[in-house]
């Protein structure tokens, strides 16, 4: 029960700072397994479609990877492009979420002549395993 509460405390804390930062960023704790929907704050209303917005993430080894540019699941995320889907309005949806998919997602939007419209907009996933202590 003392896991569960510092857990609790934790995603507390980090939702208090978020919303004193910036807002053009967000931080989404998860539990491993579950599905996340991490939001399209770059998404501009005037877009009908989703194919000028890329989701770019850096992980934990610090190299970037293209997750969707161009209105599909990039090639180079083909090892979780299972695992990945773009909803209507571009938030980035991350089935089966695991610890390797922790670390910054970065939400970008481009109008027709390819010049980046608005600001980035950047979520930071952080992954929590719950095991149950024996009691």
């Amino acid at each position: 029960m003392a896991e569960f509460s510092w857990i609790t405390m934790f995603f507390l804390l980090m939702r208090t700072f978020t919303a004193a930062a910036a807002q053009q960023r967000s931080d989404d704790v998860v539990r491993d397994g579950d599905e996340v929907t991490l939001p399209a704050e770059c998404f501009r209303n005037m877009m009908q479609t989703c194919e000028k917005t890329s989701w770019l993430f850096t992980g934990q080894r610090n190299t970037a990877e293209t997750l969707f540019e161009n209105g599909k699941i990039h090639q180079a995320a083909r090892n979780k492009s299972d695992r990945l889907n773009v909803t209507a309005n571009c938030s980035l949806v991350i089935k089966k979420v695991s610890v390797e998919d922790v670390g910054l997602y970065i939400c970008t939007q481009f109008d027709a002549s390819g010049r980046e419209q608005g600001s980035d907009f950047d979520v930071y996933l952080s992954v929590v395993n719950s095991t149950t202590q024996p009691t």
